[in-house]
């Protein structure tokens, strides 16, 4: 209970500081919704790459595969329309994450653990292949 309950205050403060803020910020400088996602996506990762201190090079491939994971939760903010979902949302998926590899000394890792990865995969082409897309529709005057 205590992983789940710091997991999501990891969620709601990572998302409070990336897709509240963050995004609240490169908005108000102009940015178009495309460069808001990617930025804020970008240096979420970037923020990641200081496990180097306890992972070493691991934390380079994680950083690329936590700036995907910040694309959708943008775009799970930009649907929901508050930040809500989208921080619940990280909690889960750290819980996830972390109840299946780092709990237990000398534990296995679990299977399950692949599913969240391969979202991250899943997650990087749909990105990849619709990011054209992300832009609202000019409306009609």
């Amino acid at each position: 209970m205590a992983l789940f309950i710091a997991t999501q205050f990891v969620g709601w403060g990572e998302e409070g500081m990336f897709r509240g803020i963050g995004v609240t910020t490169l908005r108000s400088h102009g940015l178009t919704e495309g460069k808001v996602a990617l930025w804020s996506s970008a240096i979420f990762g970037a923020v990641h790459l200081s496990n180097a201190l306890t992972h070493g090079a691991q934390a380079i491939p994680q950083a690329f595969a936590v700036s995907c994971a910040g694309y959708f939760f943008y775009l799970t903010r930009r649907v929901a329309r508050t930040n809500a979902v989208n921080s619940i949302l990280h909690g889960l998926f750290d819980f996830s994450i972390l109840s299946g590899t780092v709990v237990l000394v000398d534990q296995d890792p679990y299977i399950g653990v692949a599913a969240a990865i391969l979202a991250y995969l899943v997650v990087a082409a749909v990105l990849l292949a619709r990011r054209h897309h992300i832009e609202p529709h000019a409306q009609a005057h």
